[in-house]
């Protein structure tokens, strides 16, 4: 029999987990929309992450002067309606499906609205002008801000959308370019924050504008930066403190960029807090970036930031996009679809147990087909694209799919008193309120128990236990050695649905119980 040694049902954390597939989401018929919006909300997720392409919704995406004869770049109305339409139809099917949307402003700019055109032309990110970028944002936020009539429904409006993020991993060279500038001694410092600055800054009032109630997020950055100056993507803490006109000691950073810059202004930080080839436990050595273990550097960075009077307030962290890949299908991929679901857990916790952290995300519903590369399989970039679905891209449920309704995260730690402990964290989505569940160890031929648990607060009976509100908790229980659980849910109909099976052993870095 294994008791519980201290813990409890976890208060709740308000922690929403939003799923992005734009291929799905803005690239299918209507009813394959609607019928993709409600197999995300079964499964459980709160929100949707949707790109907003500038190239693609701008007119004359290619053109080198905007486009005259009524075109109005504040005024949505004025854009082309096919491409409108399609993103008008994944925020109704969202919303219709009971989940909240939220729209990424991002990749990538028009012609006409770039500095210098760059190799690849349906594909412009050489300093974008802010004040084309604010435009495009405002008319785009006065669209969904809850009183724009819906051109598809006849006396009604297009659904609010009140969460905003300003460009996508402006950090990264595939979508903000130069990264990188001479520094006039031989050597290079960060650009790319510049850039973003004045973009976001000028979004981030055209937003506000088209209503006081919008959630504006800053960053979008993407986890890992080369230790190469000069070369790549900047680091992500780098990127920040440069954007923020600091330097490495949080001192004015004397840059001609930041002459007269003030504070920047946002609701929140967004973070692709990625860890793709190394376990979501595993710290990065380089300590400018920001993986999955080490968030606690990009708090500690904001804190700093606010300390030294650079920004507006303690923002909450938003992790907006994260994921593994799978071998199968992609040979290439360092984890198999079990390892999935036990890394998926496992980062979930990380962001659930911080106060900090407002939004947890899963990258890609389905795996993108390889054979949209239009390479043959012998190819390595017939695998090119992500393979970081919950399903295989011929719908077919990988066991994460079921393991994002009902996570659990096990790992070796160590309890009150130092001895051998198991920390138990999960939950149950979709649903609301406490929920019924019991947790089981499966010892060999002899077939499934429940761990009995001693925790009060958990309301036990016969194993069975409440969650939180929020539909999760966490414990610590005796450690039995290596083995293999489960956790399972009552359902509304009185019968029991269980997760994937989580393996956990000794191997696994210990932590706290306290």
């Amino acid at each position: 029999m294994a008791v519980l040694l201290a813990g409890s049902g976890a208060a709740a954390q308000n922690l929403e987990t939003t799923i992005q597939d734009d291929a799905l989401m803005l690239h299918r018929s209507e009813p394959s929309v609607r019928a993709t919006a409600r197999q995300m909300a079964q499964l459980g997720f709160d929100r949707v992450r949707i790109t907003a392409s500038w190239n693609t919704l701008a007119p004359s995406p290619r053109a080198r002067k905007r486009p005259r004869g009524g075109f109005d770049p504040t005024d949505s109305k004025t854009y082309p309606e096919l491409s409108l339409d399609k993103l008008d139809r994944a925020v109704r099917a969202t919303t219709d499906a009971g989940m909240a949307p939220m729209i990424d402003l991002a990749f990538w700019a028009p012609r006409w609205a770039v500095a210098k055109r760059g190799k690849q032309r349906d594909r412009q990110r050489y300093i974008p002008k802010a004040v084309e970028f604010a435009r495009f944002s405002g008319a785009l936020a006065k669209r969904y801000n809850g009183s724009f009539p819906d051109p598809r429904r006849k006396g009604r409006k297009l659904p609010a959308v009140q969460i905003w993020t300003t460009w996508n991993e402006p950090n990264h060279s595939s979508f903000l370019s130069p990264q990188w500038k001479r520094d006039g001694k031989g050597g290079w410092r960060a650009y790319s924050p510049h850039v973003y600055r004045a973009m976001h800054e000028a979004a981030y009032d055209a937003i506000k504008a088209a209503s006081p109630h919008n959630t504006v997020l800053v960053g979008g950055t993407t986890s890992i930066g080369s230790d190469t100056p000069g070369k790549g993507h900047v680091p992500p803490l780098e990127f920040l403190r440069t954007m923020a006109c600091a330097d490495a000691l949080m001192q004015p950073l004397a840059v001609p960029e930041c002459q007269g810059a003030g504070k920047i202004r946002a609701d929140g930080y967004a973070h692709h807090p990625y860890s793709l080839d190394v376990t979501p436990g595993t710290s990065d050595p380089i300590l400018d970036n920001a993986p999955i273990a080490d968030i606690g550097r990009l708090a500690d960075t904001i804190d700093r930031l606010l300390a030294a009077g650079r920004i507006n307030g303690d923002w909450p962290l938003y992790l907006t996009e994260y994921g593994y890949e799978t071998a199968p299908p992609d040979p290439g991929a360092r984890y198999s679809p079990e390892q999935q679901v036990r890394h998926l857990a496992w980062a979930n916790w990380l962001a659930y147990k911080r106060g900090d952290v407002r939004m947890h995300a899963q990258f890609l519903l389905r795996d993108i087909d390889g054979a949209e590369s239009g390479f043959p399989v012998s190819s390595p970039r017939h695998w090119r694209d992500w393979q970081t679905g919950l399903l295989y891209h011929d719908g077919r449920p990988k066991p994460a799919a079921q393991g994002f309704k009902i996570p659990l995260h096990l790992q070796f730690a160590k309890g009150p008193n130092s001895e051998p402990a198991l920390l138990i964290w999960g939950g149950v989505r979709p649903g609301d309120g406490r929920r019924t569940v019991r947790l089981e160890r499966r010892d060999g031929t002899a077939g499934w128990r429940t761990i009995l648990t001693s925790d009060r607060s958990c309301n036990q009976q016969n194993g069975e236990f409440l969650t939180a509100e929020d539909g999760f908790f966490s414990a610590l229980a005796a450690w039995e050695g290596p083995g293999v659980y489960r956790l399972g849910y009552l359902k509304g109909d009185s019968r029991w649905e269980y997760g994937p099976d989580v393996s956990v052993d000794a191997e696994q870095p210990a932590v706290s119980g306290g």
